[in-house]
This record gives C-alpha cells, structure tokens and sequence, in this order.
C-alpha cells in the first residue's frame, strides 16, 4: 500500500471519528479491489470496541468516506465495470449511511445458520442479484449484532443516487 495513500485515508478517519492520526490503523480490503479503485476500512488501534469506517481510493486520487445514495453511486461509476453482485452488495452495505455495517449473505456457506432458520421459516435463500441493466441489486443482510436478518433492495434512481430499502425477513 502506497505510504501516502495510507496517510491521506489515516488522517481522513482521524478527522471523521474525532481521533488523534497515530492512533488509526488502516487496512485494504483486497476481495474489493478493482482496476481503478482499492477500498480500506479504518479504526482505532487502542480502543477495543471502535467501530470500523470504510474508505474508497478512487481513481488512485480521491478518497471517500460512507455517505448517501450519491456516494454510492460515485463508487459504483468509478469502480463496478465488470464487478459481480456480491461486490455491489458489498459496496451499497459499507458506504451507503442507511445500511450501516453488517454480513452480505453472498452463498448459502456465509452463514449455514442463517439459511437454516431461512429454511425454518419456510422461505428461501438467494444470493445478491444485479438485474442486466445494472440499476437494482437485490441481497440479504444480516445484522450480527441484533441478529436480524434483512433483504435489501437497492435501485438506481433516474437522477443517480442508489436509493436503499431494507426489509426484514427474519
């Protein structure tokens, strides 16, 4: 990883979360990369319990942090050409301020329990789905924490943002 890179994305979380930059430790989530784009995820070194905030590198220049449905789109412009569901999923869940954190449900291996109580209930898994022309994508997510279960529905407005909807299935 490119030092200054690093620096630049330290010190965008540092001033985000109110933490000092020496205090940050930052990595990249390879499974994301893309030809033009790396994606990072940032959080404390010292506190225990600090969330993680994700950062993108665009276009080997510009840095962005979580936001609406117009950041998620900027993403998706720059980086998805080519990209799978699961990477969309991936992307709408991390940088979408609606979503917050949580599990893309990517195959029935992610999480056996979760398709078993799926199961359970009589309903069926299904892995995200990215409809041809690339404006809706269609995936379940799982809060870990609240251990709640939503289907997700993202959709690419006429204007341009990804507008999210989340519903929940379990």
């Amino acid at each position: 990883m490119n030092e200054q890179v690093l620096r630049k994305i330290e010190e965008t979380a540092a001033k985000d979360n109110g933490w000092k930059v020496d205090d940050v430790r930052v990595e990249e989530i390879e499974r994301l990369r893309r030809p033009a784009c790396s994606f990072f995820s940032a959080g404390h070194k010292v506190r225990p319990l600090s969330y993680l905030s994700n950062y993108a590198l665009l276009s080997g220049t510009e840095i962005v942090g979580s936001g609406d449905g117009n950041v998620v789109a900027k993403i998706v412009d720059s980086c998805a050409n080519g990209a799978s569901a699961d990477w969309w999923a991936e992307i709408v869940t991390r940088f979408h301020e609606d979503l917050g954190d949580g599990i893309v449900l990517r195959d029935e291996q992610t999480r056996p329990d979760i398709v078993r109580k799926l199961r359970e209930a009589g309903k069926t898994f299904a892995p995200p789905v990215l409809d041809p022309q690339r404006r809706s994508l269609r995936y379940l997510l799982l809060d870990p924490e609240a251990y709640v279960l939503y289907q997700v529905q993202a959709t690419r407005s006429d204007s341009g943002p990804i507008e999210v909807v989340e519903n929940e299935v379990l």
